[in-house]
């Protein structure tokens, strides 16, 4: 009698990347709103260098979350109501499973669309703070409390919604692709300092992760100096690094 061998299951997507950005994302909207109150409130003033310094964290940072969300509106969303369409149609969800979850990822892009004008927000103080951060530390530091107010919730209703379904019905190669195209569309001025942003919130676990030539590594600059002039600039921020 012959064995009949089970199918190897197939490889569940990697969304190590995927955590690492809201992590960052998630982290440091708290550090920076942290930091902007703590100025407000205490008052003392802020050396211009610093000021500037300040300024350019931000809108580095706001970049960060633009570019987040438009690969999500643009290239994830897609990819998944596929997946999840194609799962409806091999029997493996119902419509009604289905509806919900097409609607949840339309509401994810209304929340995208929700948080662009506090973005702006945040950029427009930040510029004032940069060139005179005595009268505009309160309205930087409200704009970044507002954002984080909205961002940080917005984050953990993706990953208990959305991160399910992408490894129960999104193949591995298609969800590989799908993040190969995000970060090939990085703007070349913004990959340095992004990628070592996102690598100063790894963990160890994380690591190999973003060492591969893979999906994930493939248009960032791997250059040592990158990570050098992220550290220096967050030094200046904030004061040390974490």
């Amino acid at each position: 009698m012959t064995d009949t061998l089970a199918p190897t299951p197939a490889p569940s997507p990697d969304l190590t990347g995927l955590r690492l950005t809201h992590r960052a994302l998630r982290s440091d909207i708290q550090r920076l709103s942290t930091l902007a109150d703590g100025i407000a409130v205490s008052g003392r003033p802020v050396a211009p260098a610093r000021a500037r310094a300040i300024a350019a964290y931000v809108h580095r940072y706001t970049a960060a979350v633009l570019h987040h969300h438009a690969g999500e509106d643009r290239v994830l969303w897609p990819v998944i109501a596929a997946a999840v369409g194609q799962a409806l149609a091999d029997g493996d969800v119902t419509a009604g499973t289905a509806a919900a979850g097409i609607a949840g990822l339309a509401a994810l892009t209304d929340d995208h669309a929700a948080l662009a004008p506090l973005r702006d927000t945040c950029d427009a103080a930040a510029t004032l703070f940069g060139e005179d951060p005595v009268p505009h530390g309160r309205r930087l530091a409200e704009s970044l409390t507002a954002l984080r107010a909205r961002l940080v919730p917005h984050i953990a209703v993706e990953e208990r919604d959305v991160f399910p379904v992408i490894t129960r019905h999104v193949s591995a190669a298609d969800y590989t692709a799908a993040e190969a195209m995000i970060c090939a569309a990085t703007p070349a001025a913004e990959a340095p300092w992004m990628r070592a942003w996102l690598m100063s919130y790894a963990t160890a676990d994380d690591l190999p992760f973003l060492a591969l030539d893979g999906a994930f590594a493939y248009p960032w600059p791997t250059a040592e100096a990158s990570g050098q002039g992220y550290a220096a600039h967050a030094e200046e921020v904030f004061g040390t690094t974490r």
